[in-house]
C-alpha cells in the first residue's frame, strides 16, 4: 500500500518494508516497523518506487513534503512468538485505529482472537482487512469471515461486523466506528479492494485529540537510541504532551538512581525532515548533546521533559483481571507491565478489592487465602500498588497499563504515584 504498486504473488513488496533478511524469507514480521502512506488532496494516494533506486520505495522524506495528509503506519508482528513486540507497540498509546489482518484461506487462529481482545482493551477500534482475497475458494473465505464475526460479536470486543462493498459502505462506517468493525477484502496482487481501504484511510478522523495537550508540560516518550557519527546522541519516539523548540534545555531520564540528565535540544526531524518545533501528537527523533559516557546510559522507556520530573519505584492502579485462562493474583504476584513506552517487571504489594466502585475486603471474583491476603480471579477488579523490580520510572496518573506473565493478565489505569523515592533513597 505504502508503494502504490502491487504485488507479484511471491512477497516482492514486503522487501521494500521489511527490515531483516529472517523477515523477507519467513514473510512474518518480528520488529516493530513504522512506515508513511500520502494522500493528496483530492485523496490520491503518493506512492510508487524510488527513482533511483527501483526495488525501493520513495524516501519518506518525499512523501511528507507532497502530502496534505500522512498516515503513519505501525507494522506489528502477528505471530505468537514475537508476542511482547506486539503488546508494546498497542500499549505504547500511540495508535487510532487497529488493522487487523486476516489470510483469507485460512481459519483465523486464537491470536487473532488475543489481537482483537488486546486493541479492544486500550480502547482502540478494529479494522478487518482479509488478505489474499484473490484465487481463494469460497468455501475457505466463508469459514474465515464466519470465524471472524464471531470474534467481534464477543463480550470482549464487541463490535458488530460489516463488510465492506462500496464508497457509499466506507462513508457509513466513518460515522458509526464506535459500533462497527469494517471488514475488507483485498489482494495485493490484483488490487482487489485497496482503493475502498485507501478511501477509508483518507477521510479516518484522528481519534486522539493531540491539540488539547499542545499547552501542557512537554512530554517526549523515548522510543528507540542511537548514535549517529558526527551528531551524537539520537533519541526517537513520540510527543506526547507539549511543544519544544530547537536549542532548548531539556531532562531525559530516569536514570538507574532515579536521577535524570540534562541536555541541550541541538536538532528535530520529523519524517526525515528538519523540523524547528515538535509539538504534540508528532514522532520525532531529537538530537541531544551528550558526552560519550552520559549516551551510555540512556535506554528505552526513558522520558524527555523541559521541567525536571519525578520518578518513582511505586504506583497505584485500578486492574480487570482478564477472562480466560485464569491465574492466581496475590500479594508478591509479579507480572511483566507496559505503561506506555515503559516495560519493566513488577510485583504486586497491596491488593484489594474493587466492587461498584467502591473499596471492599472480598469480591465474587476474589477471596481471601489463608493468610488473609486478598486472591483475585478472571473477572474480578482491584485496586493494586505495583513496585518496579529493578529501576524506578516515570509514570503518572491517567496512564493505562496492561500486564503479563507469558499471556496477558490485565488491563488498568495508574490512579497515583506515591512521594517519589528513588534507588538512592
Amino acid at each position: 500500500m505504502t508503494t502504490n504498486t502491487l504485488d507479484d504473488g511471491r512477497g516482492r513488496c514486503r522487501t521494500s518494508i521489511m527490515r531483516h533478511r529472517h523477515e523477507i524469507e519467513s514473510g512474518r514480521t518480528s520488529t516493530a516497523t513504522t512506515h508513511l502512506l500520502g494522500f493528496r488532496s483530492d485523496g490520491a494516494v503518493i506512492g510508487g518506487r524510488d527513482r533511483v533506486r527501483a526495488h525501493r520505495r520513495r524516501p519518506e522524506d518525499e512523501v511528507a513534503r507532497e502530502a496534505d495528509r500522512v498516515v503513519t503506519f505501525m507494522d506489528l508482528a502477528g505471530h505468537e512468538r514475537y508476542l511482547k513486540t506486539t503488546i508494546h507497540g498497542v500499549s505504547s498509546g500511540f495508535a487510532d485505529y487497529a488493522l487487523v489482518l486476516v489470510n483469507s484461506r485460512q481459519p483465523p487462529t486464537h491470536m487473532t482472537q488475543h489481537h482483537l481482545n488486546l486493541c479492544c482493551s486500550f480502547g482502540i477500534p478494529p479494522i478487518v482487512v482479509f488478505t489474499k482475497a484473490d484465487g481463494c475458494p469460497e468455501h475457505a473465505f466463508k469459514n474465515s469471515r464466519e470465524e471472524v464475526c464471531k470474534m467481534l460479536r464477543a463480550p470482549d470486543v464487541a463490535r458488530r461486523p460489516f463488510k465492506v462493498r462500496n464508497k457509499e459502505d466506507v462513508d457509513m462506517c466513518l460515522t458509526k466506528m464506535h459500533q462497527l468493525a469494517p471488514m475488507f477484502e483485498t489482494s495485493a496482487v490484483t488490487g482487489e479492494g485497496m482503493d475502498l481501504l485507501q478511501r477509508m484511510l483518507f477521510h479516518l478522523p484522528k481519534r486522539r485529540k493531540h491539540e488539547n495537550k499542545i499547552d501542557r508540560p512537554f512530554e517526549f516518550l523515548v522510543e528507540d537510541i542511537f548514535n549517529v557519527p558526527g551528531v551524537g546522541a539520537v533519541v526517537s519516539g513520540f510527543v506526547n504532551a507539549g511543544t519544544l523548540n530547537v536549542g532548548s534545555h531539556v531532562h531525559i531520564g530516569p536514570l538507574d538512581d532515579g536521577t535524570f540528565l540534562r541536555a541541550l535540544a541541538k536538532s528535530a526531524h520529523i519524517a526525515r525532515t528538519h523540523a524547528d518545533t515538535v509539538v504534540a501528537g508528532q514522532s520525532a527523533c531529537l538530537a541531544l548533546n551528550l558526552k560519550a559516557e552520559s549516551r551510555r546510559r540512556l535506554r528505552r522507556g526513558m522520558v524527555v521533559a523541559k521541567v525536571e520530573p519525578s520518578a518513582t519505584r511505586e504506583f497505584d492502579a485500578e486492574i480487570c483481571v482478564l477472562k480466560g485462562e485464569g491465574t492466581t493474583i496475590r500479594r508478591s504476584y509479579q507480572a511483566y507491565v507496559h505503561i506506555l513506552n515503559v516495560r519493566q517487571s513488577a510485583f504486586a504489594k497491596h491488593i484489594e478489592m474493587i466492587k461498584t466502585g467502591t473499596v471492599v475486603p472480598v469480591g465474587k471474583e476474589g477471596k481471601r487465602d489463608e493468610e488473609g491476603c486478598v486472591v483475585l480471579r478472571p473477572g474480578a477488579r482491584a485496586k493494586v500498588r505495583f513496585e518496579f523490580a529493578k529501576r524506578p520510572e516515570y509514570v503518572r496518573p491517567g496512564m493505562r497499563m496492561l500486564f503479563r506473565d507469558g499471556r496477558v493478565r490485565g488491563v488498568g489505569i495508574i490512579t497515583g504515584v506515591p512521594e517519589v523515592q528513588t534507588a538512592a533513597s
